[in-house]
């Protein structure tokens, strides 16, 4: 069964979240600091908040994936009809491809492996850990050099942050491989030839699946 009536209240109670997380809370949180932070914050209380929970609480990533798509539509639209100014801006698509890649990793995951969503299976946290690297990862590089530099600059204070939260983290989770995946996520974080709400997500999730299937 791809779906249960608990997924799908667990799914309503999602949507609900990250709506108030877009639509209310970072609106707070833009008006207290800057629109940089309030996407950070969107980034980590919305979908880190989702990454981490949804395998305890889903039986399939199915409504993680139409949500991601659901949401990727509406900022398109939101941003082509009435952008949200407290943190959509003109030049940055970042938003939009955070739920991109959220969901075509979970997506992509669960074709080449259908039964990843399982606590304990190696390749959920294959799927998790890049997306938990562009939420909270990404997030806290942000919101450091926000503080350091005092503007949008990718200084070297904010990858430390990065990698100082990622490493542990993707040790515990698949040790080496993990570790070495925070090391790729913190370097291509920096790089300014793709977005990195693109590249730390997709090359670190290329290199956990090589490495867990060739290892």
């Amino acid at each position: 069964m791809l779906i249960t009536l608990n997924d799908v209240i667990i799914g309503v109670i999602y949507v609900v979240w990250v709506g108030l997380v877009t639509l209310k809370l970072s609106k707070l949180v833009a008006k207290k600091t800057n629109t940089y932070v309030a996407r950070k914050f969107i980034h980590m209380a919305g979908g880190g908040v989702v990454a981490i929970t949804s395998p305890f609480l889903l039986s399939s990533p199915l409504v993680v994936i139409v949500a991601s798509y659901l949401m990727m539509s509406y900022l398109l639209i939101r941003r082509l009809r009435q952008p949200m100014s407290w943190f959509q801006e003109s030049d940055n698509m970042g938003e939009v491809f955070f739920s991109f890649s959220f969901g075509t990793i979970l997506l992509i995951m669960w074709v080449l492996e259908p039964n990843f969503w399982q606590l304990g299976n190696r390749y959920l946290y294959v799927a998790l850990l890049p997306l938990i690297f562009m939420s909270f990862g990404d997030g806290v590089t942000g919101i450091v050099r926000n503080y350091v530099y005092g503007r949008r600059f990718k200084g070297f204070w904010g990858s430390v942050g990065m990698l100082v939260l990622t490493a542990p983290l993707g040790y515990v989770l698949l040790s080496v491989p993990g570790l070495l995946s925070a090391v790729i996520a913190t370097a291509v974080e920096i790089l300014p030839l793709l977005d990195d709400n693109l590249s730390v997500s997709f090359l670190s999730f290329a290199f956990l699946l090589a490495a867990v299937k060739l290892g």
